[in-house]
């Protein structure tokens, strides 16, 4: 007797308690995890720019390196009083060099350089753990995937018999 009022409680579309429970605890784990994810993204997708970072002792032909970074482009070399700009015939720039055990840029200014006092540098640089390629793109879905899950965590129980139907189940 109780089993066939049970059966009769599903068919009308009550949801029971279980389910409201999973769908909050569900909800509340996968929002904190979500906002992560995001952030984690964000931050892997995004170049950054580098404004004025000094490179002290420049010596003809002794690299200097730009920790922090693993490559940059668009590079603008200034003296150290950063009102003139150094040629780029006056230095070489390496990306993705390994410096000290982690990835770094490398600055080596050439025999013949002029100011051979502080550099200034300037550019636009991809931080370390920057993805870079097609896996950008797959990066970026993750977060809209994980908001289609969160979606379907909380929609399938009020919609599960709606569902079921349409599936011919």
């Amino acid at each position: 007797m109780i089993n066939e009022k049970c059966k009769k409680r599903k068919k009308k579309g009550e949801i029971g308690l279980g389910a409201i429970l999973v769908v909050f605890i569900g909800i509340i784990v996968a929002i904190p995890l979500f906002l992560a994810v995001s952030q984690t993204v964000g931050t892997s997708t995004d170049t950054v720019s580098v404004a004025n970072t000094t490179l002290t002792s420049v010596v003809n032909g002794t690299p200097q390196y730009l920790t922090g970074y693993a490559s940059i482009s668009n590079v603008v070399v200034y003296n150290a009083t950063g009102d003139v700009i150094v040629g780029s015939g006056n230095y070489t720039v390496e990306n993705h060099v390994v410096y000290n055990g982690a990835e770094a840029v490398k600055i080596t200014p050439n025999a013949s350089a002029d100011f051979k006092s502080a550099w200034k540098v300037s550019g636009t640089a991809e931080p370390l753990g920057y993805i870079s390629g097609a896996g950008r793109s797959v990066a970026l879905l993750i977060p809209i995937f994980f908001a289609l899950l969160i979606a379907v965590i909380a929609l399938t129980p009020t919609l599960r018999d709606g569902l079921k139907e349409l599936m011919g189940m």
